[in-house]
């Protein structure tokens, strides 16, 4: 039989093919409302968050995070069975860290075929004992309402290194799931956090002309001077750190400091008097927001 004529149009979107006299259009198909709702499933299966942001007929605010927390989940949906109903909506049955899971989304049509439109994110409620944020997955988020796609996650404590505390969960979009985070001060905590602390101590007690406030510093040299011209410090034994066990405030005590200060005696004389505190502390409390633990010195 003699070949035909193929006659290719729109990049092969279209073709006519022409062979033994009779004549076909083979149009290339969106695919159907069963394959994206195939392709969704198996997208969550596969943790491919590309996949799934490409099925999206929109894009819901703050998909970087949630696609970072997907990404880095501990387990997906596995051994599914899917039915699209009369509706639109798809309901899916499977497995999810070894448990049964269902899974539910509504699909519909767009000019561009069926896409994912609504109710597959899912729900999980965060709450924790220090800080205001956590950590799912691969992204850190803030306490509260955290909106994910169906899999099984690792909810730790923020910030890392500072504060320990995990927990996994199983989340799917059939009913909210909760995680609560029992967080406390990690072993690394208070070396990390008294480093700073020896920092901050250090810009205290440079060579100034007044004596520097919130650092815990009280000079008493009015008694001596009726001016002060400059105020230098020598630290013999520094402050240490001590945290409240709910990471809300520290004190840190033991300190031993001296003194010198010099300017204007009250008959004109120029007078330099020294001055010793064995009982130097600071004190104040502690802010953990997001990944950044600050402390504030009263």
């Amino acid at each position: 039989m003699k070949r035909g004529a193929v006659i290719g149009i729109a990049a092969g979107a279209l073709a006519l093919v022409v062979a033994g006299g009779a004549a076909w259009w083979l149009l290339s198909r969106p695919a159907t409302a069963e394959q994206t709702a195939e392709a969704y499933l198996h997208a969550l299966s596969t943790g491919d968050a590309a996949g799934v942001r490409g099925l999206l007929a929109q894009e819901p605010d703050g998909f970087d995070a949630i696609a970072a927390s997907f990404q880095d989940a501990d387990a997906y949906l596995q051994e599914y069975d899917f039915e699209v109903q009369d509706d639109d909506s798809v309901r899916a049955e499977g497995t999810l860290g070894g448990e049964p899971a269902v899974i539910g989304f509504t699909l519909t049509e767009t000019g561009e075929g069926w896409r994912v439109d609504a109710d597959y994110l899912a729900t999980l409620d965060v709450t924790t004992t220090i800080g205001d944020a956590v950590r799912v997955g691969g992204a850190l988020v803030p306490a509260g309402a955290v909106s994910l796609l169906p899999a099984v996650y690792t909810v730790e404590a923020a910030p890392a290194g500072l504060v320990d505390g995990s927990t996994s969960v199983v989340v799917t979009n059939a009913a909210p799931a909760t995680a609560a985070v029992d967080a406390s001060l990690s072993p690394d905590a208070a070396a990390s956090i008294q480093e700073q602390l020896d920092a901050y101590i250090a810009s205290c007690t440079q060579s100034a002309a007044t004596v520097p406030a919130h650092c815990g510093i009280r000079v008493p040299w009015a008694a001596d001077l009726a001016t002060l011209a400059s105020v230098s410090f020598r630290v013999d034994t520094a402050p240490v750190l001590a945290l409240a066990p709910d990471a809300r405030t520290f004190a840190a005590t033991g300190g031993v400091l001296v003194a010198t200060a010099t300017g204007t005696t009250r008959d004109g004389s120029p007078g330099t008097f020294t001055y010793r505190a064995d009982d130097w502390a600071l004190r104040g409390t502690v802010e953990i927001t997001g990944d950044t633990m600050t402390l504030a010195v009263g």
